[in-house]
């Protein structure tokens, strides 16, 4: 087996595994420097231009400046949801400062808590606990190089190209709108950005002006607290709804209702037959969904119902919908909520 493209053609069977290991990483690091000449660019560029105005020479300018960063692809293969266990993951939120810091900014940013409640009906534990478990209350907005995390999802990562390509397309659009230069914009190595934690698209059409200035910035709180109660209404949240409880199950439980998926599929008197009883006192009629927790002292078992489902809309692991119930939860508390 030969590479080209280097100085020489080099036969690998002639290399130790030390002197291919580096010619693989210098391959990987160095195969998209330059975005804009990338096959799949082609269909960016072309919408850009065609749909939304753009000419074709500033879209090239823009994804000649992304580069491939390989430690994107590894935070997506490595997160928390996929390799912590439940309790490590709930540990690793409900830690006292970060409890400490939801409680001083829900008393800071009470005149506008109250009236974001009053507006969408979305309890200011929960946006706080968003606000918590995504930035630590705005503390860390991301350090990734959103254009460079979003070119190299879309080119490099084939499972969830077309979700990565559409929000790259979004997030050229976006910077146009908040003039931004581009490729010095930063986030999450997914591509979020604000202390919301908004991807692109999101950005564009539920971000609020919340504080009435003439422009939305997800990187100032009120904007950020007003958004995220926008967004989680977009999604459906039911005010003084349900979001969680607690599981019983019986000695035959039928495991297949479990499933894939956060959206209630089941009536509670539905899943009462299939063996589950949720310990808090919930409507016959009410939707839910069975969450299972494998963890090294057993199992959980939880119904998540509809504001259950609307908080998964912001990341859609199960462990991380909890984790933001379980935070909110310990903040009202801890608030005299």
């Amino acid at each position: 087996m030969k590479v080209f493209g280097l100085s020489k053609v080099v036969s690998f069977s002639k290399l130790p595994s030390t002197a291919l290991a580096l010619i693989f990483a210098f391959a990987a690091a160095s195969s998209h420097s330059d975005y804009s000449q990338h096959a799949a660019a082609e269909a960016v560029i072309d919408t850009l231009v065609s749909d939304h105005g753009f000419s074709r020479e500033e879209v090239v300018a823009i994804l000649s400046k992304a580069d491939t960063e390989q430690r994107i692809l590894d935070s997506m293969a490595n997160a928390a949801e996929k390799t912590k266990t439940w309790t490590a993951y709930r540990t690793g939120f409900l830690s006292p400062i970060r409890i400490k810091k939801g409680v001083e900014f829900l008393a800071k940013h009470q005149q506008t808590f109250d009236q974001v409640e009053e507006q969408y009906g979305v309890p200011r534990a929960v946006i706080t606990a968003i606000l918590g478990v995504e930035t630590n209350y705005g503390g860390y907005t991301g350090k990734a190089s959103v254009l460079d995390a979003l070119a190299t999802l879309a080119f490099e990562h084939p499972r969830r190209s077309k979700f990565f390509t559409s929000e790259l397309t979004e997030f050229i659009i976006l910077s146009r709108e908040q003039q931004w230069k581009a490729d010095q914009q930063l986030g999450s190595y997914a591509g979020a950005m604000g202390m919301s934690q908004f991807m692109p698209s999101n950005y564009r059409r539920l971000a609020v002006d919340g504080n009435d200035d003439g422009t939305v910035n997800l990187f100032e709180p009120v904007d950020a607290i007003h958004s995220i109660a926008n967004y989680f209404v977009h999604h459906g949240w039911v005010p003084d709804g349900p979001v969680t409880s607690r599981a019983s199950v019986n000695a035959s439980f039928d495991t297949s209702v479990i499933g894939k998926g956060l959206k209630p599929n089941k009536t509670v008197s539905e899943l009462d037959i299939a063996g589950y009883y949720p310990q808090d006192k919930i409507a016959a009629t009410e939707k839910a969904r069975v969450v299972r927790f494998n963890d090294d002292d057993g199992d959980e078992f939880w119904f998540g119902y509809q504001n259950f489902y609307v908080i998964s809309r912001y990341n859609p692991r199960s462990k991380y919908a909890m984790a933001v119930y379980h935070l909110s939860q310990v903040i009202a508390l801890e608030a005299k909520l």
